[in-house]
């Protein structure tokens, strides 16, 4: 298989139920304020948190031919999130077993930005999918090394290293099922689309096939708009960056099914 399996990890962020704990914060402000949030299993992590604020939580996995889903816990991996203009919000960097936690107050509830993912030997992932203004506590962050065959998609989209690459899927909001049946459009770039029967990126395919994925090649490094259609109804837009050096630009589009933006 090729590295069409970090594609997926936008579709698959509900973790196993074993996965999952509890998590405890509290503000100190006279009043008893007590937020129970799910998140990986980690011990220890206590914050002091005032509104408006966001906690993003998850696991940090390599993708492996061996053990293409979930994945290998990776340790040690660099997690940041960004805002739109690069700033950088806040940092971290996975526990032993890959489990992460980030706390971090927004002064403006509306802004957003991407989670970016960094370890030396793999591939960067800077990864758009819901508002990072969304508290999201199950979020996978799954890297693939440099030189593994999982990588093949940059070769057979014929992807140069100086413009932007975009890996990306479509799924419901609710059920986190990937979508079929959609047509990308990128304000600049190649759009493909796994195919179902080689699970390789095609440009001759038109729109999302059974798992909901979708690629931009060759795009302008910098802003992007991606926008998505079920026949001529537009469904879903999302604004992205996108960087040359082979940086994955990991983009998850949750749609509500039946509903127009």
């Amino acid at each position: 298989m090729t590295c069409l399996f970090l594609l997926c990890s936008c579709t698959e962020n509900s973790l196993p139920q074993d996965d999952l704990g509890s998590f405890y914060t509290a503000k100190d402000t006279g009043q008893d304020l007590l937020a129970m949030l799910e998140y990986p299993k980690v011990e220890g992590f206590v914050f002091e948190i005032e509104e408006p604020y966001v906690v993003l939580a998850g696991l940090t996995r390599e993708i492996t031919v061996q053990n293409p889903d979930p994945g290998e816990p990776l340790p040690h991996v660099s997690v940041s999130v960004f805002d739109m203009a690069q700033t950088l919000l806040a940092e971290t960097e996975s526990d032993d077993s890959g489990a992460y936690v980030l706390a971090f107050h927004l002064s403006n509830p509306h802004v957003d930005g991407y989670v970016e993912a960094r370890k030396e030997g793999f591939l960067t992932v800077r990864q758009f999918d819901r508002p990072i203004s969304e508290s999201w506590t199950n979020m996978r962050l799954r890297l693939v090394k440099e030189d593994s065959l999982l990588s093949l998609s940059f070769a057979v989209l014929q992807q140069d290293e100086a413009l932007g690459y975009v890996q990306g899927s479509i799924y419901d909001k609710f059920s986190e099922q990937p979508v079929a049946g959609v047509r990308i459009v990128a304000s600049s770039g190649e759009v493909a689309y796994l195919s179902d029967s080689l699970s390789l990126p095609d440009k001759n395919l038109h729109e999302t096939q059974s798992r909901g994925v979708f690629f931009v090649a060759n795009c302008n490094p910098g802003p992007l708009t991606i926008q998505a259609f079920i026949g001529s109804d537009k469904i879903m837009e999302r604004s992205v960056l996108t960087w040359p050096g082979r940086v994955i630009t990991q983009v998850g589009l949750p749609i509500v099914q039946g509903e127009k933006p």
